[in-house]
């Protein structure tokens, strides 16, 4: 139970409970995977089982014996671990605490949920509670039995329903029943009258009885018809026919309508069915019960064996309404949902404070002025708890989670755990010492595979293997192509010194014009220039000659041929007048409209591809009115809010800026005619002055102006994906001519192509640093960021592993190429954005760039075992000796790269726990994010074992792993944000279905491993 083999399956079994997990959560909720998975008894004994097979093996392979210290620590450290995750599990809990300001509280609500219990008896109360975990998936069975002074009580749960919704069917026992809508505080509210009952809903007593009762509005049926009586005037308004009438007090009883709006002036209700012979059912709306979800439980409870059935509601962080339930000698009162957890201490909230970014309404942090007083221990202290800055005492640790929406009230996480999360941590220390120490001991397997290569090499006379191609094509591209645009347009010399002004954009960040300018160009045409005009020159030329491109077509559309006939048009690119019609009337006006009015989940590809069509045109529009140049300081804003011409108010700036725009439209519309641009100029240099003048804080040097020019300028990581790629083209082509060909000297071509390598890799690092200089954090925070981070990561990682393999050095480039030129499509914008609250930690600059950094070791290692593969396909008896000695030195290098990948993914994955905990209040919540990075790194743990797995040792076997393992990095960073749920949705977009050549891909791999294992076994090259 406990040798290798088996160790190797719970690690396989481990992976694939906690994958699984993910998508129950996405389809059930988190409730649902932590009853059947996480929280189970087998989920239990798996870790216990693969807590000791590593136990075992660490005195089987006698690392204690054998001084094999780092080993030995981090194999210790893992079980550590575990152990820290069970105190958690068992003792630790959490929950939220809810202030307002100037407010007090000494109570949080339990993260977990209970069934509670109140009994009233002889004017004596005693209360219990049990905790229990109810979910869409599992069983749900709960049956106790209490004696509460002397009183026999049994409850029994009969079922749980998620986001229960009551419904009216007809039975034959049925009575006739009514449906009543009414407006509440949350909205549309349902009700259900059944003759014989009397109920009061919101200030109305509604009486479906044949004994009429005074003020109420009275209800009867007879003779198949409906009919009511009230005291009071009410005006009534049939929906269909929108007929309106006033029914006034009568003693007579007038015809109910249904589905007619009855008000009092007050109260607004409809009666939308009626059934005669109607029975009201519960059934659920959705099975996946989200943080918000409001579930039901269905409970027996009998008293000395009376028997009730009551349904309660509740769910998580909401205490739920108590049912009360009448017996003979007592008053039973149960609920179901959080309870109050009690601390020996008082929070009070002195004052909440919101910070958001210049000129916009998004949180740039937010803070909980608070008082914290201990009487029993004399303390009274002032504290401000914000994100990332957390309050601890007593064993209590609390975290700013969010706030109320008048900005007067505050949540706070709350999180008791102290020796689960000390051993935890302890762990990770040693899990990270152990981990570092085996890159430099002499006792460990990375040093024993770095020998091996060595010895290789030695003994091999063709062991150069990594070559270059002269790079033949330009840096870039430019248009030159002459339009009727540039006799009207503004001069580049006067377009680049007004690309140098600060600009608002509307997030907030401040930035060059030069940069807005291209943003707004990619956005609309896909591209940053028109025609042989820059950006800059576009911006400025639409600002005061808007007619002239009014039939240009500069408007980007997509592929649905629905919108293309709406519009009228052929081709890939629209006008602005294409739009409009001869009256001037939008053509895709109500069909705008009617997407809009859509939930989002309900719209599909052709709608969401006409909003963002729609977008397009309104951004052109702006460009042409200059609403977008928010280049005015508003020095009475407190939050800093810049004006363009459009800006609204009456202010002593904004008739500034009126001012500016229109000097500055006559200053350019001369200097087009007559050449000479003084004036503009002029104008410019005393905004500029301006702007630094009463900018204030938020207003960049100079320095990181120009500082971010200079890298629009260079557009570093699309040039470097065409000399990535040119270089990884060569790298393959000199791969297989050493092989088909092994006398030719390629030794000199080895020196220039990777000194171009490393000269790519300098500048790869320059324009990673410089927007690190300009955004003024780490450049991983988004989707474009981490893609040209991770290439970056992969060129390290091929410069260190690879720089005397051939083809470990085309994996490379092959590779840090297809990253980049992945970076460089529509759906990943290069635009630096401002940062959420909760991502403005260092441990952001940690936790992404390990995480983020091990892809590309581990990319590399799989494409190293696609090479391989590949190899294996063209040997023959000729070369298959000099294919070995190829794959046998790549497969090796191969393991160094993921060693370092793991490394790097393992450290990563908890320091991303310990951020959590610094933020949320947890290390560890099973996030679909999370989760997948552990599963990453235990796949890939798998991976590196499988040489002392028996019948799991060859390099054949290896080198299929590598490639099919990548299938959990592409998981972790892509398929998690579009298929998943999870904290992470900072990071997420739109789910989109899988694309058609994915499969493509995996049916050339699967292909092309079938055909190597064929060959491996004509010609025996490898085990």
């Amino acid at each position: 139970m406990f040798n290798t083999r088996a160790a190797g399956l719970y690690i396989l079994l481990f992976a694939a409970s906690i994958a699984i997990a993910t998508f129950v959560e996405n389809d059930f909720g988190t409730s649902a995977a932590q009853k059947i998975i996480f929280k189970s008894w087998w989920f239990e004994l798996l870790l216990i089982l693969f807590g000791i097979s590593i136990l075992v093996n660490i005195f089987k392979f006698r690392m204690i014996q054998q001084k094999k210290w780092p080993l030995l620590l981090f194999h210790s450290a893992i079980i550590i671990i575990l152990i820290g995750a069970g105190v958690t599990r068992y003792f630790g809990y959490e929950g939220v605490m809810h202030i307002r300001e100037n407010g007090s509280s000494n109570s949080f609500l339990s993260a977990n949920s209970y069934l509670k219990f109140q009994v009233n008896k002889d004017n004596k109360t005693y209360n219990f509670d049990e905790e229990v975990l109810f979910a869409s998936l599992g069983n749900n069975h709960f049956k106790e039995s209490y004696n509460v002074d002397g009183e026999i009580i049994d409850v029994e749960v009969k079922d749980f329903i998620p986001n229960p919704k009551q419904i009216l069917e007809t039975s034959n026992d049925g009575k006739p029943t009514l449906k009543i809508v009414v407006s509440g505080m949350n909205g549309r509210e349902e009700y259900f009258l059944t003759e014989g009952d009397t109920k009061r809903i919101n200030n109305i007593l509604y009486n479906f009885n044949d004994n009429d009762i005074p003020n109420a509005f009275n209800i009867m049926f007879k003779g198949d018809s409906l009919s009511f009586k009230t005291n009071t005037t009410f005006s009534q308004m049939v929906m269909a026919t929108q007929t309106r009438d006033t029914i006034y007090p009568s003693n007579q009883y007038k015809p109910l309508r249904l589905r007619a709006l009855y008000s009092n002036g007050t109260n607004n209700f409809v009666f939308p069915e009626f059934n005669p012979k109607g029975i009201v059912k519960m059934e659920s709306e959705s099975v996946k019960v989200k943080n918000e979800s409001t579930t039901a439980v269905v409970l027996d409870i009998s008293v000395n064996g009376s028997k009730q059935e009551t349904t309660i509601y509740g769910g998580k962080g909401n205490p739920g309404t108590p049912k009360i339930l009448n017996f003979n000698d007592l008053d039973l009162a149960v609920s179901y949902g959080s309870k109050n957890i009690y601390v020996p201490f008082t929070i009070t909230l002195k004052k909440f404070i919101l910070d958001k970014y210049p000129g916009t309404e998004s949180a740039s942090s937010y803070a909980s002025e608070v008082v914290l007083t201990d009487n029993n221990n004399n303390v009274n202290m002032d504290f401000r708890i914000f994100m990332n800055n957390i309050l601890n005492y007593g064993g209590y640790r609390f975290f700013q989670s969010s706030f109320d929406k008048d900005e007067k009230g505050t949540y706070l996480s709350v999180n008791h755990d102290f020796w689960g999360t000390k051993i935890t941590y302890l762990g990770y220390i040693l899990l990270t010492i152990g981990l570092l120490w085996t890159l430099f001991s002499k006792k460990t397997r990375f040093h024993q595979v770095i020998q091996k290569i060595k010895k290789l090499r030695a003994s091999s006379s063709t062991f150069i293997l990594i070559v270059g191609f002269l790079l033949s094509s330009q840096w870039a591209m430019p248009q030159t192509q002459i339009s009727h645009l540039k006799h009207s347009a503004v001069n580049a010399k006067h377009a680049e010194a007004f690309s140098e002004l600060v600009v608002q954009d509307y997030k907030g960040r401040m930035k060059p014009v030069h940069t807005l300018s291209r943003e707004l160009m990619r956005k609309i045409y896909r591209k940053e220039s028109y025609k042989g005009l820059n950006a800059d020159q576009i911006l400025l030329s639409m600002l005061v000659n808007s007619q002239d491109w009014y039939g240009e077509n500069i408007i980007k559309l997509g592929n649905h041929q629905d919108i293309l006939k709406a519009i009228g048009v052929r081709g890939d690119y629209a006008s602005y007048e294409d739009f409009f019609d001869a009256n001037g009337n939008y053509k895709l006006r109500d069909e705008v409209r009617r997407v809009y009015n859509l939930t989002p989940k309900d719209r599909g590809v052709y709608e969401k591809e006409l909003l963002k069509i729609d977008e397009r045109l309104n951004i052109l529009n702006m460009m042409f009115t200059g609403g977008l140049l928010k280049i005015i300081p508003d020095t009475n804003d407190e939050n800093n809010t810049w004006i363009s011409n459009h800006s609204h108010g009456n202010g002593h700036d904004s008739q500034i800026a009126t001012n500016f725009f229109n000097s500055y439209t006559v200053a350019l519309k001369k200097g087009i005619e007559t050449k000479n641009y003084s004036d503009a100029n002029s104008l410019v240099a005393q905004l500029k002055n301006y702007q630094f003048k009463n900018g204030g804080d938020i207003m960049p040097s100079t320095t990181k102006i120009h500082a971010e020019i200079l890298l629009n300028k260079l557009n570093v990581f699309n040039r470097l994906a065409l000399l990535y790629f040119l270089l990884g083209i060569a790298f393959l082509f000199f791969l297989f001519l050493s092989v088909f060909k092994p006398r030719v000297k390629l030794k000199t071509i080895y020196k220039i192509l990777f000194t171009l390598v490393v000269i790519g890799f300098a500048f790869h690092t320059i324009g990673l640093g410089l927007r690190w200089y300009i955004s003024g954090r780490a450049p991983w925070s988004n989707g474009y960021e981490s893609m040209i981070y991770i290439a970056w990561t992969t060129t390290l990682a091929g410069i260190i592993f690879t720089r005397k393999s051939f083809g470990g050095l085309a994996a490379t480039m092959v590779l840090a190429a297809t990253i980049l030129m992945v970076s460089m499509l529509s759906f990943l914008d290069p635009e630096i954005t401002p940062l959420v609250p909760v991502l403005k930690s260092y441990w952001l600059t940690i936790h992404v760039s390990l995480e983020a950094g091990s892809y590309g070791f581990l990319m590399l290692g799989a494409i190293i075992g696609l090479i391989n593969l590949s190899l294996l396909i063209f040997t023959n008896s000729t070369n298959k000796e000099r294919i070995k000695a190829i794959i046998t030195e790549m497969s090796y290098i191969s393991e160094l790269t993921l060693t370092g990948g793991l490394i790097m993914v393992s450290i990563g994955t908890y320091l991303g726990g310990v951020w959590a905990n610094e933020s949320w209040g947890r290390y560890w919540g099973w996030d679909a994010k999370e989760t997948w990075a552990l599963v990453t790194v235990l796949v890939y743990a798998f991976i590196l074992h499988m040489r002392i797995i028996p019948k799991l040792t060859g390099l054949f076997a290896y080198n299929v792993s590598t490639i099919f393992g990548l299938a959990t990095v592409i998981m972790t960073y892509y398929g998690v944000n579009y298929y998943l749920s999870g904290l992470h949705s900072y990071a997420t977009g739109d789910p989109v279905p899988i694309p058609s050549w994915v499969y493509i891909v995996v049916a050339c791999i699967v292909t092309i491993t079938i055909l190597a294992y064929i060959k491996k076994r004509k010609y025996k090259v490898i085990s």
